[in-house]
């Protein structure tokens, strides 16, 4: 018999009556409040968000499903006012998500530029997302330990874009062009048929990096090795299929799945391909 055991995230969500005020959802699950809040309704915003957070403006969706957006922050200053300012600033979003911690004392400033940086990362590794940003912006100062407690944080935030129609999930590997050969993406990305062995022979990853689940639901260690990834003594051919075995054969993209432990805290395999790819771009061009 199959397995059907299903990766489920529970959401609170509080619909208004009008289309111009926020959604209001609720993730117990990692302790945050979202906003879901179209550009003519920033003015309805209450003054509970002008609280410390992050943001994602959200453009129209071109004729191919690909997106620009842009990430923000606002520390120590509140999400409203910087959003209020957005609206003179930049013409190109329609909609924002908001995110701040549903706690007592919510977000500190370390912790909103980390999680900025982070879903910067996100961003640049989705198949269809665009960015706006001129740089990735971050903070360095957040010690390990908040580091991984924020990352439980990306799962949800990555569920909520895609209910939304705003797809940040990577390629995953069975939409890599395994001859090499260049395709046109959406937004005018170039995707090349990228396998770990392409990236090892480029020195971007190394035979012996170990991974780790980025997925608290499913903790796992796993390794890359020459062709692919060894989990449990046994290899794979590709991050997803480890993934889907973590899981119990459940659908996974193991390149979001899976992820390298840097000093720095924990880096998807979905980003570690963006940046490579981003340096074959430069050469390509």
């Amino acid at each position: 018999m199959a397995n059907t055991q299903v990766d489920l995230l529970l959401f609170q969500v509080l619909l208004p009556e009008t289309v111009a005020d926020p959604v209001v959802i609720y993730d117990q699950s990692a302790a945050l409040r979202f906003a879901v809040v179209e550009r003519a309704g920033i003015t309805r915003l209450g003054v509970e968000w002008d609280q410390p957070g992050t943001y994602i403006l959200l453009d129209p969706h071109d004729s191919e499903g690909a997106f620009g957006t842009y990430v923000g922050k606002a520390a120590p200053g509140g999400v409203r006012s910087r959003l209020m300012s957005h609206i003179k600033t930049k013409d190109h979003w329609t909609r924002v998500v908001i995110i701040q911690r549903d706690t007592t004392h919510g977000f500190n400033s370390a912790q909103v530029g980390w999680l900025e940086g982070r879903l910067y990362d996100l961003m640049q590794s989705s198949e269809f997302a665009r960015l706006h940003n001129g740089n990735r912006p971050g903070d360095e100062t957040l010690p390990l330990f908040e580091r991984n407690m924020l990352e439980q944080a990306v799962p949800p935030i990555r569920r909520l874009l895609r209910l939304l129609g705003y797809d940040a999930a990577p390629a995953d590997d069975s939409s890599a062009i395994l001859d090499g050969r260049r395709s046109q993406q959406p937004s005018g990305k170039r995707h090349y048929g990228v396998a770990l062995a392409d990236m090892i022979t480029a020195g971007a990853l190394s035979v012996g990096t170990p991974l780790v689940s980025t997925n608290g639901a499913w903790p796992a260690r796993a390794v890359v090795v020459a062709d692919g990834v060894e989990f449990a003594g046994i290899t794979y051919p590709n991050p997803s299929t480890a993934a889907t075995v973590v899981k119990l054969g459940g659908a996974a993209n193991g390149w979001a799945f899976w992820a390298v432990e840097e000093p720095s805290g924990k880096v998807p395999l979905a980003t570690v391909r963006a940046r490579y790819l981003a340096e074959i771009m430069k050469v390509a061009d």
